[in-house]
């Protein structure tokens, strides 16, 4: 896990986070956003996952930072997400904050 701080609070997302519930899960994770300072998504390597997870999630992410807050991922990404993130160009030049959001590589 990336590295984690007292009040960082976990939250298992579903297993299909696709557009077809993008809406519900945007609220999962910002009412998760209100009541903790940070959220560590638990998303399971078996989930399917399409690109609309992946702008949430980033988003989300600046919604976190905008609030002194921050979003992290439980796992590298694998699975759908991986396939996701390589397919939409997500990986092609990573900045090392992408790296180490998304892969869990350290920065430089």
């Amino acid at each position: 896990m990336s590295s984690t701080l007292p009040g960082d609070a976990p939250l298992t997302l579903p297993t299909t986070l696709t557009i077809k519930n993008i809406l519900a899960v945007q609220e999962l994770i910002l009412d998760h956003l209100d009541n903790n300072p940070a959220a560590i998504l638990d998303i399971d390597e078996e989930a399917q996952v399409d690109l609309s997870f992946v702008q949430l999630v980033t988003a989300a992410r600046k919604h976190a930072a905008s609030r002194a807050g921050r979003l992290l991922l439980a796992r590298p990404a694998a699975g759908d997400l991986y396939d996701v993130l390589k397919r939409g160009g997500f990986l092609d030049e990573m900045t090392p904050d992408a790296a180490h959001f998304w892969l869990h590589q350290e920065k430089n």
